[in-house]
């Protein structure tokens, strides 16, 4: 699964780093770097239907967890 998710990334940054629009038709198939990303969060989603958990309340769980973060812990740069 995380492969899959890896490769739908790297399908994304492909077409950032061609400079196309981040949604564009070609020959009747929704293209580009939008579309890579929606293809890795479905299959995200798919897993978690799969595993029987409810991702909505995960990523409460971690936001609530984050708030209570420094900014940038760890020096970190964006």
């Amino acid at each position: 699964m995380i492969a899959l998710c890896h490769s739908e990334l790297s399908e994304a940054l492909e077409e950032y780093r061609n400079g196309k629009p981040a949604l564009y038709i070609e020959n009747g198939k929704p293209e580009g770097t939008a579309v890579e990303m929606a293809d890795c969060l479905i299959r995200i989603l798919d897993w978690f239907g799969h595993e029987g958990i409810n991702p909505e309340k995960i990523v409460g769980v971690k936001h609530h967890y984050n708030l209570g973060r420094p900014h940038r812990h760890g020096g970190k740069k964006l």
